[in-house]
């Protein structure tokens, strides 16, 4: 059931709302001051507010303001009710500050009904909607972990089974090596190539199985992985990679831990494949509040038109971001290089 909230300070015009809402089924609160007003939405929050402009105590307009500015109260819908002429200016002015309609008294009963049931409508499909908005956050966040989880095991299947198996197979190949001493030359080469390429394969799997899920980051936490992550960029790509980690990253959660190494991940794969950079510098900081996490590169960077181009990779980071209720930022100029900036509450 919706609730309205009547703000006026006449008894004529609290009387007439009175009457005209009688046969409705909505929940109707009454206050004659702002102070009272606030009073009536700290305590049960309604739908939707018919504000008069002028009151004894403060304006409308301030009040609309105010709670429009509270994450907590900006979706109720309110209907500015003014008792002088309302001129298009009168109109711009509620609309910048957030009202939702302006109305003029004496209003007339039907038209009063059709716009309160327009706005509640309105406020209804919202509502749906961000409920369906945090279910496939939620959502979102499940099927992340899923996949962690199923990479992990992946990993570790890789690295402890075959790898082990690849590893026995070496050391027979090394013991034949070792054991045939009356061998052909090449025999010999043979033995010796195929040692190597059981090393090689070693050397793969242990990178196949860090790329899934290092084990790293279960064991000694973000600073560590992050750190470990740029340089092995470094490594590969020749390129400067700095990471700067933060004081104490005790106390992170798995989850972010595991968003902002992967969000990581895909930014240094961007980096290297698209920004031609010869710099990057990645920084982690860490307070009571939050987590601020940074990738700078020195890159070509890329006009913000352009950003549909990779809009896929955005998204998905974006999506990271958002699952662990983080903004993702993202910075850039042609010629000028990309910032990438993580802020996540810490919790």
């Amino acid at each position: 059931m919706a609730r309205i909230l009547l703000v006026d300070d006449d008894p004529i015009i609290i009387k007439l709302y009175q009457i005209i809402l009688k046969k409705t089924d909505f929940t109707v609160d009454v206050a004659t001051t702002g102070e009272t007003m606030m009073l009536a939405i700290n305590n049960q929050k309604p739908d939707l507010i018919l504000l008069d402009v002028v009151l004894p105590d403060c304006t409308g307009l301030e009040l609309c303001s105010r709670l429009k500015h509270t994450p907590e109260y900006a979706d109720i819908k309110i209907i500015l009710v003014s008792g002088t002429e309302v001129t298009s200016l009168h109109v711009a002015e509620g609309i910048d500050i957030g009202a939702d309609d302006y109305l003029v008294k004496p209003f007339d009963a039907k038209e009063l009904m059709a716009r309160i049931k327009n706005w509640l409508k309105l406020k209804m499909t919202e509502d749906e909607l961000k409920d369906k908005n945090i279910e496939l956050k939620k959502l979102s966040n499940h099927l992340q972990n899923i996949r962690e989880e199923e990479r992990q095991l992946t990993a570790r299947e890789v690295q402890e089974e075959v790898g082990q198996m690849v590893a026995a197979l070496k050391m027979d190949i090394d013991w034949l090596g070792a054991n045939m001493p009356a061998a052909a030359e090449t025999q010999k080469n043979r033995i010796t190539h195929a040692s190597e390429t059981a090393k090689q394969i070693i050397y793969t799997i242990r990178k196949i199985a860090s790329s899934l899920r290092p084990s790293m980051l279960d064991e000694l936490g973000l600073n560590a992985s992050l750190e470990w992550q740029c340089k092995g960029f470094s490594s590969e790509n020749n390129i400067p990679c700095f990471f700067k980690a933060a004081a104490d990253d005790e106390g992170i959660s798995k989850e972010i831990t595991t968003t902002l190494y992967r969000i990581c991940e895909k930014s240094l794969k961007n980096i290297q494949q698209h920004s031609g950079a010869t710099l990057v510098k990645v920084s982690l900081e860490v307070n009571r509040e939050e987590i601020k996490f940074c990738i700078v590169d020195n890159g070509k960077g890329f006009a913000a038109d352009k950003q549909k181009e990779n809009a896929f990779g955005l998204i998905s980071m974006r999506e990271r971001a958002h699952a662990i209720n983080g903004h993702l930022l993202i910075e850039s100029k042609a010629g000028e290089g990309t910032t990438v900036l993580v802020i996540v509450p810490k919790r």
